[in-house]
């Protein structure tokens, strides 16, 4: 945003106060209406979840005061026309379905008109002079409006939460008098100004999880439990998030996994465990939840100086809330130790191999020899090396997610020879390809159907035909292929 613009006349309305606004005009230079099925679907379910809540925020609306042809007041959305037209085809969609048979839903209908009040003459009326030059405008409308009504039909936006959108939901109002500051607006929102990440939209929804009762007990448990998140700048939680939790959430259910963006947050929104109704899977959660903070309370730990942490499991439903940066301080904790493996403490030997440890565990001498490969091979810093090496990273962070460090050595082995196997395969490691060979891969639905970790390595990998591999990787200084051979993982047919 430009430095020259300031926003003036601050307020808090309430959805029902936005949209009793008659003056509220889209203006011709505003994009085109692009909100769609997914995004729709993400309001209701944060209203849903939301509902129990004095109040809930939907964000912030600028507006522009000027006057039209006719020399009338309006107010330009400049900033906020997605939400706010989304808006009003939901009440324009509860109208349409709560009138559509008023004999036979005479007692909705008269709830409903309650709740409505005089929003059931001036939603029709502000929807009727809006005009809309975009094709991609009036599809999108008329698609999402469509999906309002089943949404309704199938009644899963009752009149409670139709109430407690239209007015305990709200949006902060700014209005901008000079047109000037009005564009320069516009251009900085839709122009220059940054994207926000994926992981803000999730780090704002979890901050609002965090339960009442946490904050009564402790009114600094936001700033304590945030510290490491906060301590993180964007391209290391971007990492976090984009190359490693997202993508081996989405490969433990053979899903794909290539770019994390705002469509995917759901993935990491879960369970309020201080909701009145949990489901029946969340009961286990739940108890383990106040077990641990018990645990950790209690007067004993004066004395024994010991605490406990939530066991955290990728295959598990998100905790919303504090557990959710908890997790995230967890893998942060455990994904940079597993991708520090070549820099754990070794010794020599006379042979000049470094035998690598691992939290004070010895890899055996093939581990070894793998883990100093990867660390040292000419072309590791190849995009498509890096590609390969991050499938050989995520399978292993989560089989150490799972089992902890039993059977290491024989696990790495498997893990290298599946993931570089394409690498040797492949001309080029494209992300395609990467994505391809996680997702149609046996080996993270191995671990995930895994009880004993020996299940994991045991049935062992196919090893790989010599002429499968590209004469570009059989060069004598490729380091991978000689070490496929050294391990006894090629054949000659």
């Amino acid at each position: 945003m430009s430095e020259s613009i300031t926003l003036q006349h601050r307020t808090i309305i309430s959805v029902n106060q936005l949209l009793s606004e008659g003056l509220l005009t889209i203006p011709e230079y505003q994009r085109p209406y692009k909100w769609n099925q997914h995004n729709i679907a993400s309001l209701f379910n944060d209203i849903k979840m939301q509902c129990d809540k004095p109040a809930y925020r939907l964000g912030t609306i600028v507006l522009h005061k000027s006057k039209d042809q006719n020399d009338k007041d309006v107010l330009n959305i400049v900033d906020g026309q997605q939400r706010t037209l989304t808006l009003m085809l939901t009440v324009m969609a509860i109208i349409k379905h709560y009138h559509a048979d008023a004999v036979a839903k005479s007692t909705e209908t008269k709830a409903i008109e309650k709740v409505l009040g005089e929003l059931s003459n001036t939603v029709p009326a502000l929807a009727k002079k809006q005009t809309f030059a975009s094709d991609i405008s009036i599809y999108n409308l008329h698609s999402n409006f469509q999906e309002i009504l089943r949404i309704i039909s199938r009644g899963k936006l009752s009149i409670a939460h139709i109430d407690f959108l239209l007015n305990r939901c709200e949006v902060v109002i700014f209005i901008l008098e000079d047109e000037s500051e009005a564009f320069q607006f516009f251009d900085s929102q839709n122009s220059r100004g940054k994207e926000l990440y994926p992981h803000d939209l999730l780090k704002a929804f979890h901050l609002r999880e965090f339960s009442a009762y946490d904050e009564r007990l402790n009114p600094n448990i936001k700033a304590q439990t945030v510290a490491h998140w906060e301590s993180m700048v964007d391209d290391e939680l971007h990492r976090l998030f984009s190359q490693h939790l997202f993508r081996i959430k989405r490969w433990i259910d053979h899903k794909p996994a290539r770019n994390f963006t705002s469509r995917h947050v759901d993935i990491f929104k879960g369970v309020s465990l201080h909701k009145k109704e949990l489901p029946p899977y969340a009961k286990a959660m739940m108890i383990t939840h106040h077990f641990i903070d018990d645990y950790n309370s209690n007067m004993h730990r004066h004395v024994d100086a010991q605490s406990m942490s939530y066991p955290f499991q990728l295959e598990q439903k998100i905790i919303n809330g504090r557990r959710f940066f908890e997790m995230v301080e967890y893998y942060d904790t455990l994904i940079k130790r597993t991708k520090t493996l070549d820099m754990a403490s070794s010794s020599e030997n006379k042979d000049n191999l470094c035998y690598v440890t691992v939290y004070n565990q010895p890899l055996s001498e093939r581990a070894s020899k793998i883990v100093n490969a990867l660390d040292t091979y000419n072309n590791k810093g190849r995009q498509g090396d890096k590609y390969t090496r991050n499938l050989f990273d995520n399978a292993l962070i989560y089989y150490i997610d799972k089992f902890g460090m039993q059977d290491l050595s024989q696990v790495i082995e498997i893990m290298f020879i599946w993931a570089y196997k394409m690498r040797l395969k492949q001309y080029a490691v494209k992300l395609a390809t990467m994505d391809n060979h996680a997702v149609d891969g046996a080996l993270f639905k191995r671990i995930k159907d895994a009880t004993l970790p020996k299940e994991v390595w045991i049935a062992g990998i196919t090893p790989l035909k010599d002429n499968d591999i590209k004469e570009s990787n059989k060069k004598a200084d490729n380091d991978i292929y000689k070490l496929f051979g050294d391990l006894n993982y090629l054949t000659a047919k």
